[in-house]
């Protein structure tokens, strides 16, 4: 009996090493057969067929898209019945890797990584002119990145990338998109902003079913393809800073768009059908030309933010406040735009209406403000701010006050109405588009110091959180020091007393405050009427402090010639290597340089100005930051001005919202207003 077991577990144990044995032979014929099917491409098919495999130590036969880039790739021969080296598709010699701000080598090495299933290529910021032929071949790649290169076009073969979902292009010198886009039907996201893009390919939004989000910001574009009502799933659409001059009437159709941000265009018309996006969550059409809105955005019942600003609005439609969750709506520079809706004050939703700028009747405003106050109407937490302007309000018989509040500024006797001054120092009528707010501290005099706060890319106003919070603390620390001893607490009680005033600007047309354009093309004088529009405010200042993030860290550099401080956060000086950009050629984005770094240097030579550049450990940033010192030169910083990089350990480009929520923002600009207060003879020692 034991011998007969003994028999049988060895024949049991040969035939599942035998089973084994059959099986990994299977397993491994089928693998061979599928990294076969991957590997081959248009470039590679020849009478012989070829399985790729990894050759490791004469072991062991493994895909190669798991090889280190140091490893030999092998390919089987049915010719020559023998594994031999293959040479890689793309070469440390090719032309298009020459020139690069990495080697060819690591290109390479980037490429092979990519290679297999779940694939990811960010050959971003190389300087490529023409992509590697070979990244085409990669079927199985699922995000692509090329942004901040020099690329003029995409090769049709890109729609053989089938498996790809996000695709990025920004910052390069794309005129168009190939036809052969439409065959990518993985495609969730394609950012294309900052180009010269003149047209889309109606397969683009026609045939890439899953399409989710796209950018196009700062691009050429007149229009848009009828095709966008194909596109099912799009839920962002983003388009700032175009040519558009309408658009289509598909859009109704697009029916998954949450955000819909069109502004600095030249829209004159929204089609009705754009009230068929019940699920639109936030819509911008800020800076274009239009004079009234479609009467279906009224059923819009899920929009949360309506920006309307800056346009040649004439009436509202009547109902707008019926739509229910509509939370903020921003209706400033409407000069034709009379009179608010009543509906406004019955939406419980609603926290603010921003109409600074519009030529309000008297009667329909006061009677709005009453009605905003009215109890009931189930709203919770009191009527919804109203910002106005102080002509505005007088029109409406309502008298100003200084405000007790933050520090100082303008009330009217109705504590939901926000009063502010709006100016229009420019040339004349028509002369720009643009925001400009100014908020003093007190009603009857300027103070000493202008804090002018430049707006981004989005073209909507920045700082006022944080300017509210050095309000409040200027103010407290005034308070808390009233009746103290020594010189600190006498000069905290004389810049509470002096307090500054603000001057809130943005370029609604995204052109980085130096080349305004109209519907014919671009215009060459505009950065100059922006400097003489400043300098007419800032002259009436003893000093002036300009603060920006981004594009309007540009502004407040390009204009620091008409300051005594700029703080500037992450700002685009060369804005042909800059990842965030306007579609202008690069000779408007070289001259935007120059203007920027001889207005630099004219500050801190002519004016002792002060000038300091954060940025965070993004190279990118960090790079874009330090062209300012190399360009002026260390020793051109005479009359006692100085130029300063600081440097943050924040990995991030929103470098000023990492230090707000890090509570470092404020002491940054505080510190500025103390020296500026003391400059302008405000509680220095005598």
């Amino acid at each position: 009996t034991t011998t007969t077991r003994a028999a049988m577990a060895s024949r049991a144990r040969a035939s599942a090493t035998s089973a084994s044995t059959a099986f990994a032979s299977t397993a491994s014929a089928r693998r061979a057969r599928g990294v076969a099917s991957r590997a081959s491409t248009a470039r590679m098919r020849s009478a012989s067929r070829r399985r790729r495999v990894h050759h490791h130590d004469g072991r062991n036969l493994a895909p190669a898209s798991n090889a280190s880039s140091a490893d030999p790739i092998m390919l089987w021969d049915d010719d020559e019945r023998k594994f031999a080296p293959h040479e890689a598709a793309t070469k440390e010699s090719d032309a298009c890797l020459q020139g690069l701000t990495i080697t060819p080598r690591e290109v390479i090495e980037r490429i092979n990584a990519a290679k297999g299933k779940g694939g990811r290529l960010d050959l971003a910021g190389l300087g490529l002119s023409v992509v590697p032929p070979e990244v085409w071949t990669l079927r199985d790649l699922v995000d692509l990145q090329l942004s901040n290169n020099k690329l003029t076009e995409l090769h049709e073969d890109i729609g053989c990338l089938v498996e790809l979902e996000r695709l990025g292009v920004a910052g390069n010198r794309l005129r168009t998109f190939p036809d052969s886009v439409g065959k990518m039907r993985c495609l969730e996201s394609v950012y294309a902003h900052g180009n010269l893009l003149s047209s889309l390919p109606a397969s683009l939004l026609a045939d890439c079913t899953e399409l989710r989000h796209l950018m196009l910001g700062g691009n050429r574009l007149t229009s848009l393809p009828d095709t966008l009502g194909e596109c099912a799933r799009l839920e962002e659409l983003s388009a700032p800073g175009n040519l558009l001059a309408s658009l289509p009437e598909s859009i109704g159709s697009a029916t998954m768009l949450r955000v819909v941000d069109l502004h600095g265009n030249f829209i004159a018309s929204l089609p009705e059908s754009i009230g068929a996006l019940r699920g639109c969550e936030e819509i911008s059409v800020q800076g274009n030309a239009l004079t009234r809105l479609p009467e279906s955005m009224c059923d819009m019942r899920r929009l949360r933010t309506l920006n309307a600003a800056e346009n040649d609005l004439e009436a509202l439609p009547e109902k707008i406040g019926n739509a229910a969750m509509l939370t903020t709506l921003t209706l400033y520079g409407n000069p034709r735009l009379s009179a608010l809706p009543l509906s406004l004050a019955k939406n419980v939703s609603l926290k603010q209406v921003w109409a600074e700028g519009c030529r309000l009747d008297g009667e329909p405003l006061k009677e709005l403000i009453e009605a905003m106050e009215a109890p009931g109407g189930g709203r919770k937490n009191g009527p919804a701010r109203l910002g106005v302007d102080v002509d505005a309000i007088a029109a409406a018989g309502m008298r100003t006050r200084q405000s007790r509040a933050n520090g100082g500024g303008i009330a009217c006797d109705h504590a939901h109405v926000v009063v502010s001054e709006v100016i229009n120092p420019g040339p004349g009528e028509g002369q720009r588009r643009g925001y400009w707010k100014r908020v003093r501290w007190s009603e009857d005099r300027l103070a000493p110091v202008l804090v002018v706060a430049f707006g981004s890319a989005p073209g909507v106003p920045n700082w006022g959180g944080l300017l509210k919070k050095l309000k409040t603390d200027l103010a407290t620390r005034g308070e808390n020091n009233v009746g103290g001893a020594g010189a600190k607490a006498a000069a905290a009680v004389a810049h509470a007393n002096a307090g500054f005033d603000v001057l809130y600007v943005a370029d609604t047309s995204r052109s980085w405050y130096g080349g305004g354009v109209d519907a014919a093309g671009f215009r060459g004088d505009a950065e100059r009427e922006w400097r003489d529009a400043l300098s007419s405010v800032a002259g009436e200042y003893a000093r002036v402090i300009h603060l920006g993030d981004s594009m309007g860290a540009s502004a407040a550099l390009l204009f620091s010639d008409v300051a005594d401080a700029a703080i500037a956060f992450c700002p685009q000086v060369d804005l042909v290597s800059a990842s965030i950009r306007p579609g202008r050629s690069a000779a408007w984005m070289r001259r935007h340089k120059a203007s920027l770094t001889r207005a630099v240097s004219r500050a801190t030579r002519e004016r002792g100005a002060s000038v300091r550049i954060h940025s965070g450990t993004w190279e990118h940033d960090l790079a874009q930051a330090r062209m300012v010192p190399d360009a002026i030169g260390e020793d051109d910083a005479g009359g006692g001005g100085s130029v300063e990089v600081v440097k943050h350990l924040v990995d991030s480009h929103r470098l000023a919202l990492a230090l707000e929520e890090a509570e470092e923002l404020l002491p940054i600009v505080r510190d500025e207003l103390r020296t500026q207060m003391f400059a302008a003879g405000v509680g220095a020692d005598r």
